[in-house]
């Protein structure tokens, strides 16, 4: 399978494609339930990349209506992304709780370096 790399917004349509097109299939949609950020020549130009990426199956697009196939590829890329945003949010929380932990440590190990200077200096 070849891996494609997709921006932002292309891939926020991917993944609202995966979740609208849950059962499989072809799927019929308007241009507003795609995505309610895009413009209309935005929708189709994203539509026909992804189409070119081969993540997606248009089988037609006339007057803002779009019959729309995810393709296997598709769903790969969605989960994909959808694990890396996952493993991100994982270690933004590792990285603050390590931290935490790290300066309450040395807080503690500072105040016992203060104390033992204290009673043995005085």
């Amino acid at each position: 399978m070849r891996v494609t790399t997709l921006d932002e917004r292309t891939g926020t349509l991917l993944e609202r494609l995966e979740t609208l097109c849950a059962g499989g299939g072809y799927h019929i949609f308007e241009e507003a339930d795609l995505a309610p950020y895009f413009s209309a020549e935005e929708v189709g130009e994203t539509l026909s990349y992804l189409a070119d990426c081969r993540c997606v199956d248009v089988r037609y697009a006339e007057n803002g209506t779009y019959c729309i196939r995810l393709l296997p590829a598709g769903r790969a890329y969605a989960s994909h992304a959808r694990e890396r945003a996952r493993e991100g949010r994982l270690r933004l929380k590792r990285t603050a709780l390590f931290a935490f932990f790290g300066s309450f440590a040395g807080g503690f190990l500072g105040a016992l370096l203060v104390a033992f200077v204290f009673l043995v200096g005085g």
